[in-house]
């Protein structure tokens, strides 16, 4: 009974990676890596944004294709946007899966899920990223959010409360607004472009 019901995970996971997935995948990496250009360079406070590629392959593809995703997202962001990045990966990772599986559960078919969704997506930032960024970087990322880090800083909190402070005010802006982006892409999409594992998004007829 372990091996087949191990066995049918597997499957379930291969059966994720179509061509149209491959095909998929650059391109979540692609807008996730230019979205979080943007907002770095315009040092946008309570934005990242570096989420948005991942969470609409975890919606076009399942959650594994997205937790790939996440991992070359901030591998590239690294390079390209800030160093930074390469310390959050597993995030991107947990983002992706959380995302594909509540899509799968019929969380992005009204708009007030997909909210649920990215409090969900914030919370799981919170959680492991506050750490991150702590003991990492001393609370310094070089990102817009690092002015309200340092708003925080500026009314006694230690470091810890202020990037803490940090991650709960920007947090859910940031996966609210990526849930929901991702949401509306994923809805124009032609069906003849998603892979057979493309969930049900806004009320689109399957």
């Amino acid at each position: 009974m372990a091996e087949r019901t191990e066995s049918g995970f597997v499957a379930g996971i291969s059966r994720e990676f179509t061509t149209q997935t491959w095909v998929l995948i650059p391109v979540g990496v692609a807008l996730s890596v230019v979205a979080a250009y943007v907002v770095n360079v315009v040092k946008v406070p309570f934005l990242y944004m570096d989420a948005l590629g991942v969470v609409l392959v975890a919606l076009l593809a399942g959650p594994w294709a997205a937790a790939l995703t996440g991992v070359f997202v901030n591998v590239v962001e690294g390079f390209l946007v800030n160093p930074t990045f390469w310390a959050y990966t597993p995030l991107q990772v947990a983002f992706g899966l959380a995302a594909g599986y509540m899509a799968r559960r019929g969380w992005f078919r009204r708009y007030w899920k997909v909210v649920v969704v990215g409090l969900v997506i914030a919370a799981i930032s919170i959680v492991m990223g506050a750490p991150i960024t702590v003991l990492a970087f001393g609370g310094v990322t070089g990102t817009g959010s690092d002015a309200v880090t340092t708003f925080f800083r500026a009314t006694g909190a230690n470091i810890w409360s202020a990037v803490v402070g940090q991650t709960l005010v920007v947090e859910p802006i940031d996966k609210v607004l990526t849930a929901l982006l991702a949401a509306l892409i994923a809805k124009r999409v032609p069906r003849r472009y998603m892979p057979e594992t493309a969930a049900s998004v806004l009320d689109r007829e399957s």
